[in-house]
């Protein structure tokens, strides 16, 4: 289970530096239609990397007091705040990336083989 933690928090933190620094311009497809989808511009883009390195700094702040520490004990009330402060801040940057983010058709698509709305 340690495995896995480690690469999803490896991921956030490797996603959300390149996200943050590159910026680039990217589509993210729908679920149900990948012809529809988010498109992410730059603020969008370094928005997403932010919430991803937010959610990388609780993953380490959990991590370090439930594996790597001597005792496997709750943190005290200023490391719950600082968790929750992270999980918050996560929760919000990613949230206003996805809002800030244009909806629309994929743009590498041919018009003729969009769906219509």
């Amino acid at each position: 289970m340690r495995s896995i933690q480690v690469l999803m928090l490896s991921l956030c933190v490797l996603g959300g530096l390149y996200l943050l620094t590159q910026a680039p311009s990217f589509f993210m497809p729908d679920r149900g239609n990948p012809a529809l989808g988010r498109l992410f511009d730059p603020l969008s883009s370094r928005l997403l990397g932010a919430g991803l390195l937010a959610a990388g700094w609780a993953g380490v702040g959990y991590m370090g007091n439930f594996y790597y520490r001597g005792e496997r004990r709750l943190p005290g009330p200023r490391g719950q705040r600082q968790h929750f402060i992270a999980m918050v801040l996560a929760l919000g940057l990613i949230a206003a990336a996805f809002s800030s983010a244009e909806p629309g058709p994929d743009p590498d698509r041919p018009a003729a083989s969009r769906p219509q709305r």
